[in-house]
C-alpha cells in the first residue's frame, strides 16, 4: 500500500480490477481504494502474473501493507521497484516472490516445481464465483470439474469482476455501487442500470435488494430451510432479522435493513469521508475562536452579470452560476484584508499569511462533504474561475477527487443557498481562519432611492455570513471583508476599485 499523502497512515480495499492467475503490465490499474477522502486506482509496479490477492474487499491496509503478490517469472536479483510514495511496513519486507517458492531458493536448495498451467495461467472467465483452490501436481485439472462443487479458496475470496471490459461478467458499476452491491451480496450482473450508458447507481442496488428480500423463496431446496446461519465477516453488517416488514418510508428512515433483533435500528460503521469530518470539525470547535457576522446584500446587479455571461458565446458548455462571481469578489475583497486568507500556527507561535488566495468549494458528494480548492485563484479572470468550477463539480459527481484536488485550501466558500437556506454559522476549516456562506437568492421587497424618490422595488436579495477565527481575525477586519463583498456583488464596476 503507498503513502495516499494528506498524513493518512491506511486505505480500503473498494474493488478488484484483477484476479488470480491474470497476466498485467507495468501500470496496468490493479484495485481501487478508499482513504479517508477519495476513492484511487494503484497501478501495478511491476510485469507479471497475479500469484495471490492477499488483501480482501473491504479491507483497511496500513501504508506499506502487502496488498497482491505478483510473479515476474524471472530471477529475484535486484531490489524490487516500488510505487511512488511507497513505505517500508514491517509486514511487507518481501514484495514478490518467484515462481516455484522463493523460500526454497533462498535457502540454497533446489527450487519446488513450477505451478501447473491451470493454476496460473487459466482465465478468469467467471465473474460470479470464487477461483477454485490450485490443484496438486498429480491431480486431475480442476476445469473439467462442474462450478458446482469447486472449493473457494479459504484465506483470500477473488471478488466477482464486476468491473471487466469484456466476457459474460461485463456490468458497468461505480465503486460506491459495487461496494453496496458487496454488503448486500447482490449480484450486480442481474441488476438493470438507470444511470447514463446503464451504469449501475446505488440505487438500483438498494431497489434489488428490495425486490429480493420481497420474492418468495418457494424453488429453494428444503435442505436449505435447515441450514445454520452463516458467520458475519468482521466488519460488515449482520443481515436483517428475519420476519420483520417494513414500509418503504421505515427502509429509507434506517438507510436500509435494521441490524437489530428489534428492527429499530440500523447501524453504519465510522470510517471514511464521515470519519475524517468528525475529527476536523470536533478539532476545530476545540481550538479556534469562531464568530459569525451577517449581512444582506442586494445582488440584482450580479445576476444580470451572470446572465449576460451564461449567453457569452465564450462561456458555452461552462458551468456559469452566481458562484463564480461570488469567488471573484472574495479574491479581489482580501486585499483589503489579508489577514482572512492566513492562518494560526500553534507550534510556532505565529501567523502565517499566505501568497495565493487557494479558494475551497464545499460540494455535497457521493461519499459526504468534500471541499475541492481551486488553487491561485487571485490570479484567475471569471473565464478561469468558470472553467475550474466545471471541472472540479464534474470530478466530484464522478465520485474521482483526488488529494491535489482537495489539498492545502487557504479560504473556504459554502453556498447553503443551493438547499433553500439563507445563512448558517460555520465552522471554519481548522487550517484556514475564514469561511463565507452564502444564503439564498430570492426576489424580495427592497428600498431604492433616497428622500422624496425612495420607493419599494422587488429586487434580487441574499444573506451572505462569515464565519472565523477571532485569534487572529478582528471584528473590524472580519466585518470590512464581509461588507466589501457585499458591495462589489451589489454593483460589480466597483471591483475596478480593488
Amino acid at each position: 500500500m503507498p503513502d495516499p499523502g494528506e498524513g493518512l497512515t491506511e486505505a480500503e480495499v473498494v474493488s478488484w480490477r484483477v484476479a488470480a492467475g491474470d497476466t498485467v503490465a507495468i501500470n496496468d490499474v490493479l484495485l481501487e481504494v478508499e482513504t479517508a477522502k477519495s476513492i484511487v486506482e494503484l497501478p501495478s509496479p511491476f510485469a507479471g502474473v497475479v500469484e495471490k490477492l492477499v488483501a480482501a474487499e473491504g479491507e483497511m491496509v496500513p501504508v506499506g501493507g502487502t496488498l497482491v503478490l505478483i510473479d515476474e517469472g524471472g530471477d529475484d536479483d535486484g531490489e524490487p521497484e516500488l510505487l511512488v510514495g511507497h513505505i517500508p511496513g514491517a509486514d511487507s519486507g518481501r514484495r514478490r516472490r518467484r515462481r516455484g517458492g522463493a523460500a526454497a531458493a533462498q535457502d540454497g536448495g533446489p527450487a519446488a516445481p513450477a505451478d501447473p498451467p491451470a493454476a496460473s495461467q487459466a482465465p478468469a472467465t467467471e465473474a460470479v464465483a470464487p477461483a477454485p483452490e490450485p490443484p496438486a501436481a498429480h491431480e486431475p485439472p480442476a476445469a473439467h470439474e462442474p462450478p458446482a462443487v469447486a472449493e473457494p479458496v479459504a484465506e483470500v475470496p477473488t471478488p466477482p469482476r464486476a468491473d471487466r471490459s469484456e466476457g459474460p461478467g461485463h456490468v458497468l458499476a461505480k465503486p460506491p455501487a459495487r461496494r453496496l452491491a458487496k454488503d448486500l451480496d447482490i449480484d450486480l450482473t442481474r441488476v438493470t442500470g438507470s444511470g447514463p450508458d446503464g451504469v449501475i447507481t446505488r440505487t438500483d442496488v438498494k431497489a434489488a435488494a428490495g425486490h429480493r428480500d420481497v420474492a418468495t423463496p418457494s424453488t429453494a431446496a428444503p435442505a436449505a430451510h435447515s441450514a445454520a446461519p452463516a458467520a458475519v465477516p468482521a466488519g460488515e453488517q449482520p443481515p436483517a432479522p428475519e420476519g420483520l416488514s417494513l414500509s418503504p418510508a421505515q427502509r429509507r428512515l434506517l438507510d436500509g435493513d435494521p441490524t437489530n433483533a428489534e428492527g429499530s435500528e440500523h447501524r453504519v460503521r465510522i470510517q471514511g469521508v464521515r470519519k475524517v469530518t468528525a475529527i476536523a470539525m470536533k478539532d476545530s470547535i476545540d481550538t479556534k475562536a469562531l464568530v459569525t457576522s451577517f449581512i444582506t446584500a442586494d445582488v440584482s446587479a450580479t445576476m444580470d452579470l451572470v446572465e449576460k455571461l451564461r449567453n457569452d458565446r465564450k462561456f458555452k458548455g461552462l458551468r456559469v452560476s452566481p458562484l463564480t462571481v461570488w469567488c471573484k469578489a472574495a479574491c479581489l475583497a482580501m486585499t483589503r484584508t489579508p489577514v482572512i486568507n492566513a492562518r494560526w500556527d500553534d507550534e510556532s507561535g505565529e501567523i502565517v499569511y499566505n501568497r495565493d488566495i487557494n479558494l475551497g468549494i464545499a460540494a455535497a458528494t457521493p461519499r459526504g462533504l468534500m471541499v475541492p480548492v481551486l488553487r491561485g485563484a487571485q490570479d484567475m479572470n471569471l473565464y478561469e474561475i468558470a472553467s475550474e468550477l466545471t471541472r472540479i463539480v464534474a470530478v466530484a459527481k464522478q465520485d474521482r477527487l483526488q488529494p491535489s484536488d482537495y489539498s492545502g485550501g487557504t479560504f473556504s466558500i459554502s453556498n447553503v443557498g443551493v438547499f433553500g437556506l439563507d445563512a448558517g454559522t460555520p465552522v471554519v476549516n481548522r487550517t484556514e481562519s475564514a469561511l463565507l456562506v452564502l444564503g439564498a437568492i430570492s426576489r424580495r421587497p427592497w428600498v431604492v432611492g433616497s428622500g422624496d424618490q425612495e420607493k419599494i422595488v422587488p429586487r434580487w436579495v441574499t444573506t451572505m455570513s462569515l464565519g472565523f477565527d477571532h485569534r487572529l481575525v478582528d471584528g473590524e477586519q472580519g466585518s470590512i471583508f464581509l461588507h466589501d463583498v457585499a458591495e462589489i456583488l451589489s454593483d460589480p464596476a466597483t471591483a475596478l476599485m480593488y
